[in-house]
């Protein structure tokens, strides 16, 4: 098998020509409101093989202000329900994220510090109030404060893993004279009182917790070190020069080293087993903390030359910076940046005066989200499972901004929720297996999540048809009836609904995902004279009224929805009698841009499935299954063709279908 993009054969051509459809509307087969073949049970495995890639944008919601007065500080709930915002005044709130509504306020003192514990039930604040200095507890549910008096004022806080302890950064008093130590104070959550004050360096302004909870690191700005802590005891064991003045580092994941940008330049590298400054990672001027993705993998910063903010991927083993492109949007020079890896290390946010957005791990640039003008960033504060950001403005406007940082636009056929498209297939005794994407072009183990599907004669990945932002499947039994079986987003089903009688007038329905880009999942269906029809998901598990898209469709042996290829819009992969693959682009006004041809000779595939992303770089990918049962990958290059074939699996052919 080969590819071609732009070079056409005489017969491609001529079946290039008949294949450009006109589109038109009108019409619909009949249509139901409320069923699934039993969930769970098994069988023999395909085995399966790995082997690793200019991506479409995004597409991020409008951002939208939250009025809340002067905030400071914020930070989300763990289960991210709630977001809490602080003024440097002490103005409290918490916002529902539900609705975006303030919920509750309560006024403090100045405030300079906010911590939320684990469980989410109590927030603590570093409280002052003339020469008296507090941590303020405030228990988010009865909106009630407990004050805890400590020696002088706090700038930084930190949970113990198992959250019976806080560490609390404690200045020497008077403040800012860098002439007394200060001190890290342990306050016993339960018996909310300091139960320990372990004299530091000057000035300590940072609080590091290892994960495990053994072992708490307090930064000294004007000793130019760090105090390390065993909490079994509560006693530095040691104190770490850095070489330079830090205000603030991070972690690696795993907690065995600690990075701190200096103000004289470079990020110092200190061991956490050793105690000890292990390496320098070279800079060009003053650089950001390190944004770990969640395992540790890779690290992104800020640094910044003579006349450029510029972002850079940390080599954590060569210690060296290498820029990162934000691709096509601001200009890199646009004042101060952040840097920030969602929760799930599938984007990279640079905050500016707008956020960029980058594919993880392609760095392939993936949106810009527009913020307000004259608005200037802070802080982005991100929900536990990145569906949501808040910008806290640094020039203390009294709202935050509240943008979606949305789903990766072609992972949606992710059952198990671990951020990487997955597979159905369905053996010949009707079990049906969840093969769950490595998001590397591999598996996980594989998982039976139903039986008794051989009832069905059709099988379609619908992506998320009931608006509960996880991904479904639409079945057509025998009789024709349509059921939708709604994923449960931990690799199960939820119970199912008929959504649709008289299907079996159809000879090919395909689920496009949004195919009419209004944010709902939809799907496409030809009929016996070879008209193809939209029909619109609402978004809730059912249907708006259908349109006719295409005539002539019935010269197409397959019909797939592979998602967003090259141009915005869902797209749509058609092979003909001869086995020539054609790509339809929807052009954004009700029709299709001319076809492209994308491949000959593929009738000798028993099974095309487009499952979306499989290699996560944001671009929809081919798997297709030959003669022999060998699965193969054709990575999709983003601008209509796709890479060399890679085996990814033997033995499917005991498939019957595959989704």
């Amino acid at each position: 098998m080969m590819f071609r993009t732009l070079t056409f054969t005489a017969r491609a051509a001529v079946v290039a020509l008949a294949a450009a459809f006109t589109l038109m509307a009108s019409g619909l087969p009949a249509q139901a409101n409320p069923l699934k073949p039993d969930a769970v049970a098994g069988a023999t495995a395909p085995t399966i093989s790995a082997p690793t890639i200019t991506a479409p944008m995004a597409t991020f919601g409008t951002p939208y202000r939250i009025e809340v007065p002067s905030p400071h500080f914020a930070e989300a709930s763990p289960d991210g329900r709630k977001l809490f915002t602080v003024s440097a005044s002490g103005a409290f709130a918490s916002i529902d994220v539900a609705t975006s509504t303030v919920t509750a306020s309560i006024d403090v003192r100045d405030v300079t510090a906010m911590k939320v514990s684990p469980d989410g039930g109590k927030v603590y604040l570093a409280t002052s109030e003339f020469q008296e200095h507090f941590l303020t507890v405030v228990d988010t549910a009865a909106i009630t404060v407990v004050d805890i008096p400590v020696s002088g004022p706090v700038f930084s806080l930190a949970f113990t893993p198992d959250a019976s302890s806080v560490y609390a950064a404690v200045y020497g008093t008077p403040a800012d004279t860098g002439s007394t130590p200060g001190s890290v104070a342990v306050i016993d959550v339960a018996a909310a009182s300091v139960v320990s004050s372990i004299p530091v360096g000057r000035e300590p302004t940072q609080i590091l917790v290892t994960p495990d909870g053994a072992k708490v690191f307090a930064l000294n700005l004007l000793d130019q070190s760090l105090s390390a802590i065993e909490t079994s005891t509560n006693t530095v064991t040691s104190t770490i020069p850095l070489g330079g003045t830090s205000t603030g580092g991070s972690m690696s994941p795993d907690g065995s080293k600690l990075y701190y940008p200096k103000l004289e330049g470079g990020i110092a590298i200190a061991g956490v087993a050793t105690d000890t400054v292990i390496g320098e990672v070279m800079t060009e001027s003053v650089a950001t903390a390190p944004s770990f993705t969640p395992d540790g993998s890779r690290a992104f910063v800020v640094d910044q030359s003579p006349n450029d903010n510029y972002v850079a991927e940390v080599d954590l083993q060569g210690n060296s910076l290498t820029r990162v492109s934000l691709g096509e949007g601001p200009v890199m020079n646009m004042g101060h940046l952040t840097v920030q890896v969602s929760p799930d290390g599938a984007r990279l946010y640079v905050l500016g005066h707008d956020i960029n957005v980058l594919s993880l791990p392609t760095l392939k640039p993936a949106g810009v989200i527009l913020l307000e003008d004259g608005l200037l960033p802070r802080q982005l504060v991100m929900l536990p499972d990145g569906s949501m950001g808040y910008v806290v403005p640094g020039n203390q406007g009294d709202y935050v901004m509240a943008v979606s940082t949305a789903d990766p636009e072609n992972v949606w056929k992710d059952y198990n929720s671990d951020g990487a498209t997955d597979v159905l297939a369905r053996d010949s005794a009707g079990g049906l297996w969840l093969y769950p994407g490595n998001g590397n072009s591999g598996w996980l183990p594989r998982s039976q999540v139903g039986s008794g599907w051989n009832i069905m004669n059709l099988l379609m990945a619908s992506g998320d048809f009931d608006g509960d932002r996880k991904p479904d499947v639409l079945a057509r039994d025998e009789a024709g009836d349509l059921w939708l079986y709604p994923g449960d987003g931990n690799s199960g089903w939820l119970p199912r609904s008929k959504v649709g009688v008289g299907w079996n007038a159809m000879t090919a329905v395909v689920a496009p995902g949004d195919f009419d880009d209004d944010g709902k999942a939809d799907v496409l269906a030809r009929d016996s004279s070879g008209d193809l029809w939209l029909y619109p998901g609402n978004g809730s598990g059912d249907w708006l009224p259908r349109s006719k898209v295409g005539t002539g469709w019935n010269v197409m042996t397959a019909i797939m929805g592979p998602g967003n290829l090259r141009n915005p819009g869902r797209d749509i992969l058609a092979r003909d009698t001869w086995g020539t693959l054609f790509l339809y682009e929807p052009d954004g006004s009700g029709g299709w841009f001319p076809p492209l041809l994308v491949g000959i000779e593929w009738n000798v595939m028993s099974a095309i499935v487009t499952p979306g992303d499989f290699d996560s770089d944001d671009v929809p990918d081919i798997l297709a299954r030959d003669a022999s049962g060998t699965l193969w990958l054709y990575p999709g290059q983003g601008f209509g063709g796709y890479s060399p074939r890679v085996q990814v699996g033997v033995g499917w052919n005991v498939m019957t279908a595959i989704i």
